[in-house]
């Protein structure tokens, strides 16, 4: 691109230097007391249309270079007419190059001393109208020339705006599409580790008392196949979300209604669990439901993992301007050399639970109790 606007500037310095040689050679003879075209004459016609190529890297040098040959043109004498017109409207093309160079105020001193050169030598004994015309036509120059200058900046900030902004909308879409897989990936563990818990515990109790007692191994049996069969369907919803081409939902359909169910499953695991509401319920933000269902779901599949024997209570809490999800249990739980209770946290349960309640501006405790067994509280504003 950059060679081919070289090639034009050059080919126009040509076109415009062989036109003032020409203008010399055949046109009309000038006055007898002008001095006649000489070789002089074609260097200054040539070095006044040649200097065009550099319009673009160096308008100061092409401003003095017309300027020179335009007053050196006035000083010898040579025939008014074509050809001190085109130097004088080359000299004009010079200062509209500096202001676009240069900026308007920078350009009003180069082009008022040129003016004051061509004043003094080419335009000394001119009538004052060719002279009063260049005058306008050298401060239209500068003043189009700022105007041209700022349009062209005007047009640059936008093309930098337009962008920015395309940047900053892929950057968002990735963002979306990084905080919707996080989110999809914390969903489907919550779930799916919550259903594999209570098949293994349900499998466990089958397999133990198959033998002795065949009705429970059949009751156990059968809660493998309701806990399977709603994961399934649960996970069967997500996926075919994923493969749909309509625009997904931000938040799954999962909330505290679907909280009777999940602790009937956890209860056909063989862990007994209490639920307690307080307060009057409140409309919830959906973001602010699902994740109160999810704490809720994750904190019964650490129970049924780690607590070993032992009993939950589920407390939802409804204030006037915040949501507390309270989920405790008397087992032992995880225990270290020591002999310490110490809930393992090494999975991503307890990190996705505190995940939500910080992009919501919650708070999330998690802790064996003094009295023994564990307790995870949750605080979701409203």
């Amino acid at each position: 691109m950059e060679t081919r606007v070289r090639s034009i500037d050059v080919a126009l310095a040509a076109v415009v230097a062989a036109a003032l040689v020409a203008a010399m050679v055949f046109g009309p003879e000038g006055d007898a007391d002008a001095r006649s075209f000489d070789a002089l004459a074609g260097v200054l016609a040539v070095a006044a249309g040649g200097v065009l190529a550099f319009h673009r890297r160096a308008p100061m040098v092409m401003l003095a270079v017309t300027t020179s040959a335009l007053a050196l043109y006035g000083l010898r004498q040579y025939p008014e007419g074509p050809v001190s017109l085109t130097v004088a409207l080359t000299v004009v093309g010079a200062i509209f190059a500096v202001s676009m160079a240069r900026g308007p105020g920078k350009a009003w001193v180069p082009a008022a001393v040129s003016t004051a050169v061509l004043f003094a030598t080419a335009f000394h004994d001119s009538t004052t109208l060719f002279p009063a015309l260049f005058a306008s036509w050298a401060a239209g120059a500068v003043l189009l020339g700022g105007s041209v200058l700022g349009r062209r900046a005007e047009r640059t900030a936008l093309e930098e705006r337009a962008r920015r902004l395309a940047e900053t909308r892929e950057e968002e879409a990735r963002r979306r599409v990084a905080e919707e897989r996080v989110r999809i990936a914390r969903d489907l563990h919550d779930s799916v580790a919550h259903t594999l818990a209570s098949i293994s515990v349900q499998a466990g109790v089958g397999a133990h008392v198959l033998d002795e007692r065949p009705e429970n191994a059949r009751d156990a049996l059968l809660a493998i196949k309701h806990t399977s069969r709603d994961a399934l369907a649960e996970l069967r919803a997500t996926l075919g979300m994923l493969r749909s081409d309509d625009p997904a939902p931000r938040e799954p359909a999962a909330g505290l209604d679907r909280l009777p169910s999940l602790i009937e499953r956890s209860r056909a695991t063989g862990l007994p669990v209490d639920l307690v509401i307080e307060g009057e319920p409140r409309p919830r933000p959906p973001a602010v439901d699902t994740a109160a269902f999810r704490i809720v779901q994750e904190s019964l599949t650490n129970v049924i993992r780690h607590a070993g024997p032992a009993r939950a209570t589920v407390a939802v809490r409804h204030g006037d301007d915040r949501l507390e999800i309270e989920v405790t249990d008397n087992g032992r739980g995880a225990v270290d050399g020591n002999g310490t209770a110490a809930r393992s946290s090494g999975g991503h349960g307890l990190a996705g639970m505190r995940e939500r309640v910080a992009l919501l501006g919650g708070e999330l405790d998690a802790g064996p109790r003094p009295s023994g067994g564990y307790r995870v509280r949750a605080r979701l504003p409203l």
